[in-house]
């Protein structure tokens, strides 16, 4: 398994736009000026540490219904004691200056063996959220490997545990103390933040009301008792529509309320999850929306040459990425209106 996520690590260039910044930036992140650390045996370095923005001390929860006036604005600060935290999943929280009134949610997931500060720096999230007044929420896994579990059935299964479960506690937190909207609450990630993405849209959709996956895999594709799946991420696991949109009902056994909207983005030329999981991508989400593969718009050269845009009615959206590695370019701005905001 060490071989394969180490090759999940291959990192491109730094795109010149921070809205469409490389999803595996070098060294934490486009612009990455702070220290780097590397792990022995591994060929990527990672942020050092020292250079996690956050306050002097991680903030608690504070009294239910109200706005925590120990959360600093505009600056990157650690949460704790914030709900059912089974795996021990850390949290960074953004509140912007300006914040709006009964402010969105945007959860934003970093790639394998990245952090909550590394998908800060990358995606510009921060300065987006100062422009239109939504809170951020950045998880850090706490696992060894610095990947998501997106393979366990606690993480799997709605309100069980895993990773998933304390990431949702940090939604249903802020909701509570920030007063955020419970109906505009977000998800997107890329890699293993990707498949993460999958999997909240999939086990909570009373939660989340869209989700933005780039260059991910289908919910339950890792599924098992490994961490790591190679049938899944060389593409040779194939289901058929009704039974990917039957795994993720029965994810949340009597769920009959609105399933959330799910967009994808995925490079033909990816060498660590096979591009084959984008078409059991539109398969699986498809059928949880109750819609045809075909599509029913398609846009060419979608928002970059070479790339382009399917429609499968209003709720679910693929985009196809000609000739592109796994270090897809993160469209930030375009992730974001699709989330309407």
């Amino acid at each position: 398994m060490k071989n394969l996520l180490a090759g999940a690590l291959l990192l491109g260039l730094a795109r010149a736009a921070s809205a469409q910044v490389a999803a595996w930036g070098q060294c934490g992140g486009q612009g990455w000026t702070g220290e780097t650390t590397c792990i022995p045996g591994w060929s990527q370095c990672l942020p050092g540490s020292a250079t996690t923005t956050s306050a002097s001390s991680p903030i608690s929860s504070t009294s239910p219904g109200t706005i925590s006036a120990s959360i600093p604005r505009a600056t990157l600060t650690e949460i704790t004691n914030f709900g059912s935290n089974p795996t021990g999943v850390r949290v960074w929280i953004y509140v912007p200056q300006n914040l709006a009134p009964n402010p969105p949610i945007v959860v934003g997931i970093h790639w394998c063996t990245g952090t909550a500060n590394a998908f800060y720096t990358a995606t510009g999230y921060g300065s987006l959220a100062d422009q239109k007044g939504f809170i951020v929420i950045y998880p850090q896994t706490p696992n060894s490997d610095g990947c998501w579990d997106v393979h366990s059935t606690e993480t799997l299964t709605h309100n069980a545990g895993g990773d998933s479960l304390g990431i949702v506690s940090a939604v249903r937190w802020t909701i509570t103390n920030v007063n955020a909207n419970a109906s505009k609450v977000f998800a997107t990630g890329s890699g293993s933040g990707a498949m993460r993405t999958n999997v909240l849209i999939g086990a909570y959709p009373d939660v989340f009301a869209a989700g933005s996956a780039v260059a991910g895999v289908p919910f339950a594709c890792f599924e098992g008792t490994s961490r790591w799946s190679s049938e899944c991420s060389t593409g040779n696991l194939i289901k058929t529509p009704q039974e990917w949109g039957d795994r993720v009902r029965a994810a949340y056994p009597g769920y009959t309320g609105v399933r959330p909207k799910m967009q994808f983005w995925h490079g033909t030329a990816d060498e660590i999850l096979n591009y084959n999981n984008f078409g059991e991508e539109v398969k699986q989400w498809t059928n949880v929306s109750g819609v045809s593969t075909t599509p029913t718009n398609t846009v060419a050269n979608y928002p970059l040459s070479g790339w382009t845009r399917y429609d499968y009615g209003p709720n679910v959206m693929g985009i196809s990425a000609a000739g592109v590695t796994h270090d897809i370019a993160y469209q930030s701005n375009l992730i974001l209106g699709w989330f309407g905001l």
